[in-house]
């Protein structure tokens, strides 16, 4: 056993001797750049599939635009909890200038299998937050029609206001349609 440690010093001893040592001018520093954050690029003005009218911007969301868009959101829970209820929509805005506030006007109706003509079954006046100038933001449009089968929001109308003077308390306010009830008809 001794022997072994003996033969390990003595190779020690060999290879430090056989082994030149390290000079200053061997010595190299290098230094790593750090990654500096690329910028996003500007979204695209006016955006991309769009309908647009005098710097005023809006499309309907999509299921994918609406899935990315709320999972930032702190409102969702209350906002998937009223449209597991009532007949829901959203809109995404932007505006070139910017708007004091929104104001969304649209309709829900009822498709019958069968028929050309779809039920209309009332109008939805949504107001929402402003926006800044060539901002997108999501508006969600939220009825008090329960939800059923073949019940849809459309006709949707998007406002940009841009001044505080008419801003009217935010949310949504739902008319349903008056349906005439019969009258019993009397026979002389």
């Amino acid at each position: 056993m001794m022997l072994r440690s003996l033969v390990g010093v003595l190779v020690a001893a060999l290879l430090c001797l056989t082994t030149q040592p390290a000079l200053a001018s061997d010595l190299k520093v290098v230094a790593k750049k750090t990654a500096t954050p690329i910028p996003s690029p500007s979204p695209k003005w006016p955006p991309q599939g769009f309908k647009g009218k005098d710097g005023v911007y809006a499309k309907v969301a999509t299921f994918k635009e609406l899935t990315g868009l709320l999972s930032a959101k702190k409102t969702l829970p209350s906002v998937v909890k009223q449209c597991k209820e009532f007949a829901c929509g959203a809109v995404i805005a932007a505006a070139e200038t910017g708007c004091v506030w929104w104001e969304v006007t649209s309709s829900v109706f009822r498709s019958t299998i069968g028929s050309t003509v779809a039920e209309r079954l009332g109008g939805l006046v949504t107001n929402a937050s402003g926006s800044q100038k060539k901002s997108q933001t999501l508006i969600y449009l939220v009825s008090s029609q329960q939800i059923e089968p073949e019940v849809y929001i459309s006709q949707i109308r998007v406002i940009c206001h841009r001044s505080a003077s008419d801003k009217p308390t935010l949310g949504h306010i739902y008319t349903p349609v008056v349906t005439p009830t019969p009258t019993p008809s009397s026979s002389n």
